[in-house]
């Protein structure tokens, strides 16, 4: 691993939050633009708009990398692998997700303070890598909380407009607290992200991202996670996609749906 990204782990250790710059360059930024705009014309079950109708769109999709192939580039891109293999101690990380946004210009690209952990019924965290893939508006970049990976986990919150995203009744957890409204309680981490830049985040940051957009707006997030993953029950609302996998407690990640990088590599013969 070179100076970069250990820095770059190091920082996701104390603060929960890092940055790490260039990660693939404007070529490849285009090329994934170009290919994320053409999926929107063909979306997955997963597809949704998540704002109300008649305003100007915040679209998003999930496991894209299934049948875009610039996607599938992305997820496994060898810097991406190297920053989740040395922060989740393995040497093949599994794909967990990947999710684009789109936030056409004129929308209010509203993410509220939130954690990804609770969203996934996963015994361990993962994570996060946040991409723009053009110039990020002012005020829309992702915010995060220093040191809240090491607190308390926060209930879900809805951000779907339309077809909901969660499944499950919500109760067990605290309502996530306003983090604007209380500036001498929370250290707010921002860092200045470009086009093919990367923000990456331990699952239980605490972040937010949000704002006016005055153009097109487009970022990517991919989530990776510990080949030993474990499906833990969560008596909360988590993501409804999960309902969809035969699996229980207690079982490893399902490798069809969820597979070692090297399944995708074409290497060895990993699950």
């Amino acid at each position: 691993m070179d100076e970069t990204q250990t820095s770059v782990v190091e920082a996701l250790c104390a603060d929960g939050i890092a940055f790490r710059p260039q990660v693939i360059d404007a070529a490849d930024c285009g090329d994934l633009l170009r290919a994320v705009d053409a999926s929107r014309s063909h979306p997955s079950e997963q597809y949704r708009l998540l704002t109300a109708p008649g305003q100007p769109g915040v679209e998003s999709d999930l496991f894209r990398w299934r049948d875009v192939p610039e996607i599938r580039d992305l997820v496994t891109h060898p810097t991406l692998l190297a920053l989740a293999g040395a922060y989740l101690a393995t040497d093949d990380p599994v794909i967990l997700e990947d999710q684009w946004f789109w936030s056409s210009s004129g929308a209010v690209a509203d993410s509220p303070w939130h954690q990804d952990e609770p969203y996934h019924p996963l015994d361990r965290p993962f994570l996060t890598v946040w991409i723009p893939l053009t110039p990020v508006p002012a005020g829309c970049g992702l915010r995060g909380v220093k040191g809240s990976q090491d607190g308390p986990i926060y209930r879900t919150v809805e951000f779907s407009q339309t077809d909901p995203t969660l499944s499950g009744s919500q109760h067990a957890l605290p309502p996530v607290p306003d983090v604007d409204a209380e500036p001498d309680t929370f250290t707010v981490l921002a860092p200045v992200a470009g086009p093919g830049d990367a923000v990456v985040l331990d699952s239980r940051t605490l972040h937010s991202a949000g704002g006016h957009c005055t153009w097109d707006f487009v970022r990517l997030s991919i989530r990776y996670a510990s080949p030993d993953t474990r499906r833990r029950n969560r008596p909360w609302s988590t993501a409804g996609f999960w309902d969809e996998f035969d699996w229980t407690e207690g079982d490893l990640l399902p490798a069809e749906a969820f597979p070692r990088a090297s399944r995708l590599l074409g290497v060895g013969s990993a699950a």
